[in-house]
């Protein structure tokens, strides 16, 4: 018994194998020395150019080390007695060593009491509690519980399985990534990646010095042959070449940004770099510098010698003419754009462009035009009479005579114009002759007879044309050649027609007496500014009463003239019926459509009886 004690405790002095714990999981690239310049930041940034000309060195390719297994720890199976006799692992009663070397004595098998604690705690306790003791030798009966240390491992043991997955399946991922990068990266490592243009020249594929090798020569082929021919319309050309221009170039510049795409930056930069490519191709153009002032000169000299002024339109007397003018025609000018023609060049020159540019001039319209000359003086109205077939012969002279005192009148914006001044006193000096006329509401020989007729056609002419009547007067008895309140009395002494002209503008009085089927007309046509308005006028007239015929009279004729007893009468007037007239003026637009009808004035015209002659010798009857 002794010696097993000293078995067990020399047992006890060994110590326990460690537990070997998993490795974490790491994915290495490399070794730091091994990393490739794509996965750091570049630090030389200057310009492509500078690289011309050196062969790019080839780093190794990265290594990638394997994932190491880790061994697993199984859990501790029960201790069995062949174990125990020596070899086996050390059974859990052994004496165990602590830390410094320490041997801890066992308790005996028999004095260790396993408690279970009643309200779920997880510390001995002993007051109260249900204890439960077995041999330390004996086996556990199959269905009991394992202990907390078994299920600990267990859990840990899940842990660890877990993290290996998720770790190899995000290993997976970043490698996949890693490689995309590296991938694309290579593709254009020593040459110009995708969608890269030169002066319209595709880069992909070309080193540093292919693609400057290739530019230059273009650009040196283009400009050998490089001319741009200024032509005008009726054939005259002028060349500019590059020696005109005193044309320098240069590529460099463009290339060492061109370059910079995918090339310049840490691998996440250069990587967004070159997918952007797929989506946007990116172009440069040679930096040219050049000198415009050779250019100015001889665009200056081609627009004097192409620049014409356009010719303005004008109104010339012409005394032949009604109104008193005649118009010469206007003449388009043309202008050369040297400003547009100017940026036209740089474009060319900017894309090293030979051709031919058209020079169109543009036409310059005259600011006086023949069309607005003659439509600034514009017929106004035009009114006319006819004068009755059965008139007498006097009317006729008077007529004529009164109407062509007012052929070709220039009436000044502003002035006023008086009847009886125009025409003169009506007697035989001016040429009037003894015509009928109305006098004191009936018709009477007079000189000037007629003259009347002459007044109301002027007065509508007048009204017609928009213009302003200052005097107007009504005959006492209702004339035929007018409607009913659009007739102007006048006479020498006492009765004037006036009128302004009202347009601020001159106005031109044409008068015509014409002969036109059978009838003999007097007829006003006033020129003038058009309405601002475009609007045009006339004069209605609406009945309102009817007065009727008074009783007739009777005038004895003495020397038997025309009767000769008293029961014989002649018909000296028929009378006339009176009436009261309402006036308007209706206003009209552009297209003959009423605006407004406004009321003027009212004329009453009164009822005349008739007039009969009756004889004064009485008649004799006989039985």
């Amino acid at each position: 018994m002794q010696e097993e004690n000293q078995v067990r405790r020399r047992r006890r002095r060994r110590p326990e194998e460690p537990a070997v714990q998993p490795e974490p999981v790491r994915i290495v690239v490399g070794s730091d020395e091994q990393q490739p310049d794509w996965m750091v930041s570049a630090e030389n940034t200057n310009g492509a150019a500078s690289r011309r000309g050196r062969k790019p060195e080839r780093k190794p390719e990265p290594e990638v080390k394997a994932i190491p297994e880790t061994p697993v720890q199984m859990p501790e199976a029960e201790s069995r007695p062949e174990d125990r006799a020596g070899g086996g692992i050390p059974h859990e009663s052994s004496p165990a060593e602590e830390p410094g070397g320490a041997v801890v004595e066992p308790v005996p098998e028999e004095e260790q009491i396993q408690t279970r604690p009643m309200d779920g705690g997880t510390g001995p306790k002993t007051g109260g509690k249900k204890v439960s003791r077995r041999p330390a030798g004996k086996k556990r009966r199959k269905g009991k519980v394992p202990d907390a240390g078994r299920i600990g491992k267990l859990v840990a043991l899940a842990a660890v399985l877990l993290i290996l997955v998720l770790g190899g399946v995000l290993g997976v991922r970043k490698l996949i990534e890693l490689k995309d990068i590296r991938d694309t990266l290579d593709r254009g490592r020593d040459v110009f990646y995708e969608n890269i243009y030169m002066n319209n020249i595709p880069l992909e594929g070309m080193t540093l010095d292919q693609a400057d090798q290739v530019v230059n020569e273009q650009v040196n082929a283009l400009l050998s042959k490089f001319k741009i021919t200024l032509r005008t319309v009726d054939g005259r050309t002028w060349d500019i070449t590059k020696d005109d221009l005193q044309m320098k170039y240069s590529v460099a510049d463009q290339l060492d940004q061109l370059w910079s795409i995918g090339h310049i930056g840490n691998a996440a930069t250069c990587y967004e770099q070159i997918r952007a490519l797929q989506e946007n191709e990116v172009r440069r153009y040679s930096t040219m510098t050049y000198d415009l002032s050779k250019v100015n000169t001889i665009l200056s000299q081609i627009k004097d010698e192409v620049d014409r002024p356009a010719v303005n339109a004008t109104r010339v007397d012409d005394p032949t003419k009604w109104p008193p003018y005649s118009y010469t025609d206007d003449e388009p000018g043309q202008t050369l754009d040297i400003t547009g023609l100017n940026e036209r060049i740089v474009g060319m020159v900017d894309r090293l462009e030979s051709g031919v540019v058209e020079l169109t001039p543009v036409q310059v319209e005259a600011r006086v035009t023949r069309k607005a000359l003659e439509g600034s003086i514009v017929k106004l109205s035009t009114y006319e009479t006819a004068i009755g077939a059965t008139s007498h012969e006097g009317r006729f002279t008077n007529i004529e005579i009164g109407t062509m005192k007012f052929n070709h009148l220039i009436v000044h914006a502003g002035e006023q114009v008086s009847f009886n001044k125009v025409t003169g006193k009506r007697n035989e000096q001016n040429g009037f002759v003894e015509a009928p006329e109305i006098a004191y509401g009936e018709y009477v020989m007079g000189i000037g007879g007629g003259i009347c007729q002459v007044s109301s056609t002027l007065y509508n002419a007048v009204v017609n044309a928009g213009l302003e009547v200052i005097r107007r007067t009504q005959h006492s008895l209702a004339s035929n050649y007018v409607p009913m309140g659009q007739d102007a009395t006048v006479s020498d002494d006492r009765l004037d027609f006036i009128f302004r002209n009202s347009t601020n503008a001159d106005i031109f009085i044409e008068t015509q007496y014409y002969k036109k089927k059978n009838y003999w007309y007097t007829s006003f046509t006033i020129y003038g500014r058009p309405d601002p308005n475009g609007y045009s006028y006339k004069l209605e007239s609406q009945v309102r009463e009817e007065i009727p015929l008074p009783e007739p009279t009777y005038r004895p004729d003495r020397t038997a003239q025309y009767v000769v007893y008293d029961n014989q009468t002649q018909v000296i007037s028929k009378g006339e019926k009176g009436y009261i007239v309402d006036v308007y003026l209706v206003t009209m637009d552009s297209n003959g459509l009423q605006i407004s009808r406004e009321l003027r004035y009212t004329d009453t015209y009164k009822a005349v009886a008739p007039v009969y002659w009756i004889g004064v010798t009485p008649r004799t009857t006989t039985d």
